[in-house]
């Protein structure tokens, strides 16, 4: 596929591709509630990473990403940031002095200092 790009998770390569319509309906409630303290947060990121992962190839299953060994948090990190960026999500550093987004009421966690917007 032309359009597939590669993440890395437990030091491999895996490719991802742009998200269909019915995808981006699954991946876009996802950012809503990533995190890295709670089980809802890393299930979001995986959900967000599956989704990727299965629109370049449609044999990987959910229970494939989440059987991938040796994953580190900064790998995670780069992967979703890699799928906001094929989705059309924009990545930028906070600037000094700039306030953190406000959190939903449904007690989600920011992953770091990077803003995400549509």
């Amino acid at each position: 596929m032309s359009d597939a790009q590669t993440i890395t998770l437990g030091g491999q390569e895996f490719p991802v591709a742009p998200l269909t319509l019915g995808q981006l309906k699954q991946a876009g409630p996802a950012f809503t509630r990533i995190g890295i303290d709670t089980p809802e947060g890393m299930a979001a990121q995986t959900t967000i990473i599956y989704l990727a992962m299965h629109a370049a190839d449609p044999k990987i299953t959910s229970a494939d990403v989440d059987a991938i060994v040796g994953v580190t948090f900064p790998e995670l990190k780069a992967a979703v940031e890699k799928v906001a960026k094929l989705m059309g999500v924009e990545m930028r550093s906070l600037e000094p002095g700039e306030a953190q987004p406000v959190e939903p009421a449904a007690s989600t966690t920011s992953t770091g200092s990077t803003s995400m917007a549509a």
